[in-house]
């Protein structure tokens, strides 16, 4: 493939207490998607940062085509043609999109501090043109385009500085299944301009569509990096966990009860759409369905986000839930979507954050018990096996499978009879997935009733005992556990109740 465009040599990085990279080395070249795998904590945010300016590395040399170079931050790294799209858009929802891409540029300011807006938009619409999103007009705010196009805004705006080096973390993570392949054609068409980009992702599926090559760490050290063609998934994850992971889904040890939790009656989802459906005690019940078909939605109505009509029963007394205070009273419990906006408070610790939901019941009065609350918090850290050096780390600096450990734990804390989990696997490692699927497996043993909703296809097939399918604020189809394969939940989840089949 010629001479690399980027080579990183000998990369270490060591924090007070933690050796976070370990001699590592990495490759691209250009025109190349290549790949940076692991599980959360092996070290793949770090050689990002370093690569980008965030952070300087403790030993080794970064050379980009040829030339040694040091970046004392984000910019300098930009300027040298490295940029980096996170996985959270940063864009100003408020600015059309030519303003977010040149935004701060001297380039497009002129005499007396005027804007040129006429280069402005024609380069932009330039740039966006060149990636495929000729639809989009640079004109309009970024809060009026869709998830796929704020996304081509983020790529264009790293384009503008004429980037050689693309890392994009987790880039399909915000997108609707539906818009991960027109990302692919855009990524191809940077492959064809030469751009070698960093593909950082935890989900093979994609790995194996649109990645050359593929670099696994492990621990903060390089185990191998393979041609795409020369390795299995298997063999993938065994790098990645340093063993084999044959058993994703724990095999169900016991039924669920007969016993009925909760019963939901003509829920409302939206003017027109109701639905209505039972749980039993120790059961996961999987809800299942596309964008807009409303499972979200049940979970903001169970847990008192969202005002609506319809009766919700527990253990058979009739519940009224205005707002989350009321849901937590009658131990209903919520792991949302997004960890990062509505699950953790960062800059907090491990126990500041488990102890949220159960301070008051932790407290005397207006005085916290210190001594409670430390227990409560080491009992939930070793439960869940959160790796951290003390439940007194800020959950900051924790990888994002033993961020969402925490959510969980919060709420287990509050003893719920109800657990809602929405997407709880999202953004973490295929190692700590299935530590969240034990203890998943684990509570429900245990009689707690489990509402799971997710994108995830295998995740929901491997988890439910029952699966109910929604489409457009309607139960279309309920599959009994292992009935369904992702072809048939996807089928149903993209077709109304009546199909050519007959009536559901």
């Amino acid at each position: 493939m010629g001479q690399p465009v980027l080579t990183m040599e000998g990369i270490s990085k060591e924090f007070p207490g933690v050796k976070a990279l370990s001699n590592v080395h990495f490759e691209l070249h250009p025109g190349e998607v290549h790949a940076l795998m692991g599980e959360n904590g092996a070290g793949k945010s770090t050689l990002m940062k370093i690569l980008s300016g965030v952070y300087s590395p403790t030993q080794g040399t970064i050379r980009l085509k040829g030339r040694e170079v040091v970046f004392g931050n984000p910019l300098e790294a930009q300027k040298q043609g490295v940029s980096i799209i996170h996985q959270e858009f940063n864009l100003f929802t408020n600015l059309s999109a030519a303003e977010n891409i040149f935004i701060d540029r001297p380039e497009m300011v002129g005499r007396l501090g005027r804007i040129k807006w006429p280069r402005m938009v024609d380069e932009a619409q330039r740039l966006v043109h060149s990636i495929g999103g000729g639809d989009i007009d640079v004109r309009r705010e970024v809060r009026h385009l869709g998830v796929h196009s704020q996304q081509v805004i983020e790529i264009a705006k790293a384009l503008s500085f004429h980037a050689d080096v693309l890392i994009m973390d987790e880039p399909s993570a915000a997108l609707p299944e539906n818009e991960v392949q027109k990302m692919f054609d855009v990524v191809k068409r940077l492959k064809a301009q030469g751009v070698a980009i960093v593909y950082v992702s935890h989900r093979m599926k994609e790995i194996f569509e649109i990645a050359d090559k593929v670099t696994v760490l492990r621990d903060g050290s390089k185990i191998d990096t393979r041609s795409i063609h020369e390795v299995t998934e298997q063999q993938l994850i065994q790098m990645m966990v340093g063993k084999e992971v044959n058993q994703l889904y724990p095999v169900r040890e016991q039924p669920p009860r007969e016993e009925i939790v909760l019963k939901v009656k003509e829920l409302s989802l939206d003017p027109k759409h109701r639905i209505s459906f039972e749980l039993r005690k120790g059961e996961i019940l999987g809800l299942f369905g596309v964008p807009g078909s409303g499972t979200h939605t049940v979970a903001e109505r169970l847990f008192g986000l969202k005002k609506g009509t319809g009766e919700i029963v527990m253990n058979g007394k009739p519940l009224r839930i205005q707002r989350p205070r009321d849901a937590k009273a009658q131990r209903i419990a919520y792991v949302p979507p997004d960890r990062h906006r509505q699950g953790i408070i960062k800059p907090m610790s491990i126990r500041q954050n488990l102890s949220i939901p159960t301070l008051q019941q932790l407290s005397s009065g207006l005085v916290q018990d210190e001594q409670r609350i430390k227990q409560m918090s080491q009992e939930y850290m070793e439960k869940l096996r959160i790796k951290a050096p003390s439940d007194q780390q800020s959950v900051d600096f924790l990888s994002g499978g033993n961020q969402q450990k925490v959510v969980i734990g919060k709420w287990l804390a509050a003893k719920p009879e109800l657990l809602i989990l929405e997407e709880p696997t999202r953004g973490v490692d295929v190692g700590a997935k299935a530590e969240i699927y034990s203890i998943i497996h684990r509570l429900a043993q245990e009689g707690l009733s489990i509402l799971l909703i997710s994108s995830e296809m295998p995740e929901v097939i491997g988890l439910s005992d029952r699966i109910l399918v929604l489409y457009k604020g309607e139960i279309v189809h309920e599959f009994a556990h292992g009935e369904a394969d992702q072809e048939q939940l996807l089928h149903r989840a993209s077709h109304p109740r009546h199909t050519e089949g007959g009536t559901l």
